[in-house]
């Protein structure tokens, strides 16, 4: 700018002398013709000199002011549409220094060509990041719809547990999901306490189910063999009991982002309302059998037992009288000897009627067949000394609270019998599924042994044990022990929901 009024304040110069030198150029003119020889003709020449001089350097400024104007007005901003074209393409161009009006705009239309370019990549990164979030919220309403078809249509078994966290996993896309039970639950569940898809989680090695879910969870990162892991666990819990604890292992540079925190949150929330769901079912079915069989044995022993104990106390006065008032009975005569046969058969009916009562009005714990074992085998060995085993295999074999009790007083027996009996110093108790789907029962002992063809005598209790196998259409065995030492009772029987 400062150029261009230097040029202009000389062709103004040039042209106030322009104007002078053609005035003195008239009045000299008019003295040489007044006077040609004086010396007004000599300033003439001379005059005249400038004059031509003077309008050559204005023609040369106003070719300058004209070029400067044509590269101002048209080359310039010729490279301005230029440089807004390359903006406009997603080039990044920056502007040149220069001082006039259109450096000036062109800077200007740099910067807005500079803040949309960022806003446009500004709304291609919230695009993707939209359309993330719209991919795994559809994976998400995917899984979760999965994840509640299952529960209605499946119970707690350790595969269809393991297909959920496989799913969650997937849909996650995280490095490892994995479920850990408490040891209750777990028991009265049949399933094992921890489960994982493809692994169990790292943070089981450090801490147990039952000290995460009591925390409140845990979030973490920390390294391993694969390199930096992220680890998220979450209590697996409705609003009045704890059933466990819900783990997520991810890479390093996974970010837990609230949505993942409520989708896990809402897993944990599926798997609470599941297990408690099955829990207080099982607890309502053994509830509702326990009062049967308490209403039963109340009969029982209102009119059975009620008879059995009168009829017991008649063959003892029978007996007496003979004895007293028949001269012609002698003690080793017919009749006493029928009527102590009489007395000997009530008191085995009365016998296995008390253990019927008794068996009647035995209650479930809440965890299950594999708690009440365990029980009863705390509750025989520290009665009578004999060290037992337990050795439970059976898993998520699916059982019926019928078919839970009547294994139950089958075990209780045969215990009972190598208590009473077989004086042995061992005894192991083993439950497990054989490869065709049947239930394998068997109490081993390395007592005195028993004969394999007794008949069910009634202080063996064998035909009470007879009698609950074949009501769950089994069939149990007796056979010599390990070695040909002490007894083995076996009782084998196939589950009504397990398909032949």
């Amino acid at each position: 700018m400062s150029r261009l009024c230097l040029i202009l304040a000389c062709l103004a110069s040039l042209a106030a002398g322009l104007y002078f030198s053609a005035g003195l150029t008239v009045r000299l003119e008019l003295s040489a013709r007044a006077d040609p020889a004086g010396p007004a003709a000599a300033r003439l020449a001379g005059v005249e000199l400038m004059t031509a001089v003077l309008a050559l350097l204005f023609v040369v400024g106003c070719a300058l002011i004209l070029r400067g104007g044509w590269k101002a007005l048209v080359e310039r901003t010729d490279i301005a549409l230029a440089r807004v074209s390359a903006h406009t393409a997603g080039a990044a161009v920056a502007p040149e220094q220069g001082g006039d009006e259109i450096d000036r705009l062109a800077r200007a239309l740099d910067a807005v060509a500079t803040q949309l370019a960022c806003g446009l990549a500004d709304g291609e990164r919230l695009s993707r990041h939209a359309l993330e979030q719209e991919r795994f919220a559809v994976r998400s309403l995917e899984f979760i719809y999965r994840a509640c078809a299952s529960l209605a249509g499946n119970n707690a078994s350790a595969p269809w547990l393991t297909a959920l966290l496989e799913d969650m996993l997937d849909c996650l896309q995280a490095r490892c999901c994995s479920l850990a039970l408490f040891e209750q639950v777990a028991e009265g569940l049949g399933v094992p306490e921890a489960l994982g898809a493809p692994r169990l989680a790292r943070l089981l090695d450090e801490f147990d189910a039952e000290s995460l879910a009591r925390s409140g969870g845990l979030r973490r990162s920390d390294s391993g063999p694969d390199g930096e892991i992220v680890e998220l666990a979450v209590p697996v819990r409705d609003a009045g009991e704890t059933y466990g604890v819900l783990i997520v292992e991810a890479p390093g540079d996974f970010l837990f982002e609230s949505r993942h925190r409520r989708l896990v949150d809402a897993v944990a929330g599926l798997f609470a309302l599941s297990l408690g769901n099955l829990q207080r079912n099982q607890r309502r079915r053994r509830l509702a059998l326990m009062d049967e069989r308490n209403a039963i044995a109340g009969e029982l022993h209102d009119s059975l037992a009620q008879a059995l104990s009168y009829m017991k106390l008649q063959i003892a006065r029978l007996q007496l009288e003979i004895g007293r008032n028949c001269d012609a009975c002698e003690p080793s005569g017919r009749v006493l000897e029928i009527s102590g046969e009489i007395k000997n058969g009530l008191d085995s009916a009365y016998r296995h009627l008390r253990e019927l009562l008794s068996a009647f009005r035995t209650s479930m714990p809440p965890g299950g067949l594999q708690q009440a074992l365990r029980e009863v085998v705390e509750e025989l060995s520290a009665r009578a000394g004999t060290e037992i085993s337990l050795d439970f295999r059976l898993g998520d074999t699916p059982l019926s609270v019928n078919e839970e009790f009547h294994l139950l007083q089958i075990v209780r027996e045969a215990l009972t019998n190598v208590i009473r009996h077989a004086r042995a110093d061992h005894a192991l108790i083993r439950l497990e599924r054989s490869p065709e789907g049947e239930v394998v029962v068997q109490v081993e002992d390395d007592g005195r042994g028993i004969a394999p063809d007794s008949g069910g005598e009634g202080h063996h209790g064998l035909s009470i044990m007879r009698e609950r196998a074949r009501q769950l259409s089994g069939s149990l065995t007796l056979a010599p022990g390990a070695d040909n030492t002490g007894t083995c009772v076996e009782m084998r029987f196939r589950p009504r929901a397990v398909p032949t």
